[in-house]
């Protein structure tokens, strides 16, 4: 499953879900005398109605915890750190997503049938997803059964073993994937830009790698077995179990079941992406019949780095490209020259320097210069500070109030937690980023549109169709 088809689902069924537990909370009042120019801005928000709490074990797993009393449900989820930038060895991409497929796929003390039937029993809602950073296991289910999942997830991560038979099979399936996901010429457009914007750095290929290395992976049992090895390792996984559930109760749980996991992480060096220093782009024509595409992408720094620059990307991708935006109404509403437009805020959350990006598609007649030059005047303008502050509050506010919607459930707040710890290594980045939300200023929006969404460090790739009419 792809991280933004997942985040939408989440979206979505917070507009029908509705708990007891409160998840957005004002700030406490700042005590009394002049406020600092970021504070005066706008009102600090929680994310969260309570820190998590984090606990490590012995052999380095670490625990984060958030009971939400009264919600029904727990959501249990393993954080692999191990993603698509890992896939350093030539010929060797995909299996961070491939291993996404093998964890269900048994132990000898329980085979991969034997798995999924205790998993219908206990009624969970079980999946998965790779992403270029990380791997998220995500079984969801009723508060009463937690006890008889933990062993069960324990044991498949402690001790997989998938024997080659049913490696074949999973690798098959695996190239089926990926065969029907290039059927779309939304994925062959991304990974045109992903190739044209990193020259050495593993972005440069998808989560789900190259078409002659995923043809190649049913000769790479070993490889396979060492890649296990080298990544599932209890010091560079973390656990969260966010709920209904008995904190004590569940941490007992989790120290008895996993407490002979052994092995330490192998790490990865990536080869560092070098500076960009003027703009990208490449083409490609799709055999059949469709829409024009166009993929914007600008370096912008790893999310470490900065979570107040990460808050005021995500403010800037609202700002310009939303459907409220300056830009949007002008090129999709009233001139009708491009269909849709889009910049995702969830896109500025990287590991590594990564892209903001800017998709849209277009009418046939309308060039792709036109709007690749209509995006970066956008971004322009707001990098002079010609943005309204009445507009950025409103922008700020529709961010902070989306996440406040989407956080009703324990699956809606275990995600957030686990993608911002996997990209910054620190479990209360995402209480950090809503208080940034809250400060931005309009210098901030500013300072990081002029900095780092500038034509010098834009890669654009475009599709279109190579049917004649």
């Amino acid at each position: 499953m792809d991280l933004r088809v997942f985040l939408a689902s989440l979206a979505a069924a917070a507009m029908a879900v509705s708990a007891p537990f409160t998840p957005l909370r004002a700030a406490p009042a700042a005590a009394s005398g002049s406020p600092s120019p970021r504070a005066a801005v706008g009102a600090s928000r929680e994310l969260l109605a309570r820190p998590p709490q984090l606990d490590r074990l012995d052999n380095g797993l670490t625990i984060v915890t958030l009971p939400m009393p009264g919600a029904g449900t727990v959501a249990y989820y393993t954080l692999v750190r191990a993603g698509s930038r890992d896939e350093v060895e030539p010929g060797k991409s995909g299996y961070a997503h491939l291993f996404e497929h093998l964890m269900f796929r048994g132990t000898p003390k329980m085979p991969a049938a034997e798995y999924e039937r205790r998993m219908q029993s206990m009624g969970a809602d079980n999946n998965a997803f790779t992403t270029p950073d990380f791997t998220l296991y995500v079984p969801t289910i009723p508060k009463e059964v937690l006890a008889d999942l933990v062993p069960v997830e324990a044991e498949r991560f402690a001790h997989l073993d998938v024997p080659p038979p049913a490696y074949r099979d999973e690798t098959g399936a695996v190239l089926g994937e990926y065969n029907k996901s290039f059927a779309n010429p939304a994925r062959a457009l991304d990974e045109a830009l992903l190739g044209v914007a990193f020259k050495t750095h593993t972005y440069g290929h998808t989560t789900l790698g190259t078409r002659r290395d995923v043809e190649a992976m049913p000769a790479a049992y070993e490889y396979s077995r060492a890649f296990f090895r080298r990544f599932y390792t209890p010091d560079d996984c973390t656990i969260f179990v966010v709920g209904d559930f008995d904190r004590a109760r569940a941490l007992d749980l989790v120290r008895a079941s996993y407490k002979d996991w052994q092995g330490k992480r192998v790490a990865t060096e990536v080869p560092a992406e070098p500076e960009q220093r003027e703009p990208r782009a490449t083409s490609l024509t799709w055999r059949g019949p469709t829409t024009p595409r166009l993929a914007v992408g600008y370096k912008i720094p790893h999310t470490g780095a900065s979570i107040r620059d990460a808050a005021a990307l995500a403010i800037v991708s609202a700002l310009a490209f939303g459907s409220s935006s300056e830009l949007y109404q002008r090129l999709v509403v009233t001139e009708q020259r491009v269909i849709d437009l889009a910049s995702d805020p969830d896109d500025v959350l990287h590991r590594d320097p990564g892209l903001f990006r800017v998709d849209a598609r277009l009418k046939p007649s309308t060039p792709f210069d036109d709007v690749v030059r209509a995006i970066d005047e956008a971004l322009a303008k707001i990098a002079r500070g010609e943005v309204r502050p009445d507009r950025l509050e409103a922008v700020r506010a529709h961010l902070l109030n989306d996440a406040a919607l989407e956080l009703k459930t324990p699956t809606a707040v275990a995600i957030r937690l686990a993608v911002w710890t996997a990209v910054t290594s620190d479990v209360h980045a995402f209480e950090a980023y809503g208080h940034e939300l809250g400060q931005a200023t309009l210098a901030d929006v500013a300072r990081v549109a002029g900095a780092y969404l500038i034509p010098a460090r834009r890669s654009v790739a475009t599709l279109a169709s190579g049917v004649k009419k």
